[in-house]
């Protein structure tokens, strides 16, 4: 599959006490009751990401109404779309498989880590990054 392109969130992983992280669908979702939490997560499935040829990645949230003021005066840069780029990174092909670079560094038991994630596909064709499963736009 070309990834390159625009991608939006299907799919969010949200933890539940008595079974760990479960994938929620947009569905599922919009259809749960609002609470604090559930308004947060109900902001995250305005997420995108776009990949971009030569290995760049922009993960973009639309701003709401309510709180465009606040964001340019903070200096975010709001599209025409609504949309604010929260985070850019890196991504890459390596046989055959998609991974991403979110710049995380350290050690752990005093080696150093690997800051290139694998995304993976999920059983209904998702592209999956962290706690977001996406398709293609």
């Amino acid at each position: 599959m070309n990834i390159i392109g625009t991608w939006k969130v299907k799919k969010v992983g949200m933890f539940d006490v008595e079974i760990g992280t479960v994938m929620r669908t947009v569905e599922e979702i919009m259809a749960m009751e609002e609470t604090d939490e559930i308004i947060e997560v109900k902001q995250m499935l305005t997420i995108t990401v776009v990949f971009y040829e030569g290995g760049k990645l922009e993960m973009r949230i639309v701003v709401p109404p309510e709180e465009v003021e606040a964001a340019l005066e903070d200096g975010a840069v709001i599209a025409e779309d609504g949309t604010t780029t929260v985070m850019e990174a890196e991504w890459k092909i390596e046989n055959g498989e998609m991974f991403y670079n979110l710049g995380d560094e350290g050690e752990i038991d005093g080696k150093p880590i690997d800051p290139w994630i694998k995304a993976d596909y999920d059983e209904d064709g998702y592209l999956v990054m962290t706690n977001l499963a996406f398709e293609k736009a």
